[in-house]
């Protein structure tokens, strides 16, 4: 049976088949980290507008009877990476080791390991990620998404009764065990494709769907170059919480009162269902980052291929505009097309010309939920949401 966020009992047995997708953020790159300095030092507080993807990752969970988490993956070409074995027995202490190790499987030993310190768990569980639709390292929070993936495989298999959020907030945790330094809008594939504007100020996280006027024809860039997500984060985070330098002034206004005005825009733009405007928007918003962010770490922001890409003559009379992905660099592009038929049109060229790997998203148009005020959710100390008039997919709570 699917439950919407795709869920579906495969037996009696326990066994679960789960999907759970990519995260494009349309707008806000890097204010969810920076929100959190909001609270204790002169610091906006950080909104971006998200979105699962289409793609991602698909598993079968089933419970275990020994104490041992037995996972394993596949690549996006269906490559196998292998199977690992971890120890969830309570004298275990070799998944705090491998998720600061680093490397593929530490998102998953830093969430398990959240989890079960936690939680009284009898027995294991297995995960089999049978299916990677998902690219990794491209800007669309690959590693959230093993992360989430994850925590609703041992939410559902030991009925620990977490909501999505809770699923997100363990998932948050347990990647920041390893040396990622994720910010919190990572693990908005969790609610699927919604589009959602998340706003941070200090440990509170505030979410809201969104209203979509019309369909929003999108194309995702896959540059097939390289990018490396933890050195522009080090880079730009090394600017806060106070600005020593020039630079570092201009990207707290970045993050800060230019992203609040863009952000804003661009949720009366999607409720308007106006693509040209955030199109044109979104062309700002690149520029913006450019000249604010890329100074600071030059050899990660320069992003020559995603300029080209944006910049393609051959696109253009099919495009309304686009920008970067994610932690940006030459990762994923996004543009906005001027309709289906300029959708496949962008595919094509951009594939045929420049030798990169397109994929179509549409976002389909939704009922309107701009009258309500987003839900804020509070972390405590220890990590838990605590919830003030949070109303969100039917009264969910950090728990059902």
């Amino acid at each position: 049976m699917e439950n919407g966020l795709g869920v579906q009992k495969v037996d009696s047995r326990g066994a679960v088949d789960i999907f759970v997708p990519g995260r494009l953020c349309l707008f806000g790159e890097h204010s969810d980290w920076a929100g959190e300095y909001s609270r204790s030092h002169n610091v906006n507080s950080g909104r971006t507008i998200v979105i699962g993807t289409e793609q991602g990752l698909y598993c079968r969970a089933s419970p275990l009877p020994q104490s041992e988490l037995i996972i394993s993956s596949v690549t996006v070409d269906g490559q196998s990476v292998g199977s690992h074995v971890m120890d969830l027995s309570p004298a275990g202490t070799s998944l705090l080791e491998q998720a600061r190790m680093g490397g593929f499987w530490a998102y998953v030993a830093g969430t398990a390991h959240k989890l079960c310190t936690e939680h009284m768990l009898e027995g294991g569980l297995r995960i089999e990620n049978y299916r990677t639709t998902l690219p990794f390292k491209k800007g669309l929070s690959s590693s959230a998404a093993i992360c989430v993936m994850v925590a609703r495989a041992f939410n559902l298999v030991f009925g620990l009764k977490l909501s999505t959020l809770g699923e997100m907030e363990y998932a948050y945790r347990g990647e920041r065990l390893t040396p990622s330094m994720c910010g919190r809008m990572d693990q908005c594939g969790a609610f699927g494709q919604v589009p959602m504007l998340m706003t941070f100020e200090g440990d509170s996280l505030g979410v809201q769907r969104l209203a979509l006027g019309a369909p929003l024809y999108m194309v995702l860039v896959d540059l097939l170059a390289g990018k490396d997500t933890v050195a522009i984060l080090a880079a730009l985070q090394g600017a806060y919480p106070e600005p020593q330098l020039p630079a570092h002034e201009a990207l707290h206004r970045l993050l800060g009162p230019t992203n609040e005005r863009i952000t804003s825009a661009a949720v009366a733009l999607l409720s308007a269902g106006d693509a040209r405007g955030l199109g044109a928007l979104m062309r700002e918003a690149q520029q913006e980052f450019d000249h604010c962010a890329q100074p600071l770490a030059p050899d990660h922001l320069a992003s020559p291929v995603l300029h080209a890409v944006l910049a393609y003559p051959a696109i253009q009379n099919h495009i309304w505009g686009g920008k970067g992905v994610g932690s940006q660099g030459d990762g994923t592009a996004q543009l906005v097309t001027r309709g289906p038929e300029d959708q496949e049109a962008v595919c094509r060229i951009l594939e045929e010309q420049l030798r990169v790997s397109c994929s179509k998203m549409t976002l389909q148009a939704t009922n309107s939920f701009a009258a309500r005020p987003p839900a804020q959710h509070n972390t405590d100390p220890s990590g838990f949401h605590t919830h003030q008039n949070a109303i969100l997919r039917n009264g969910q709570t950090l728990r059902d």
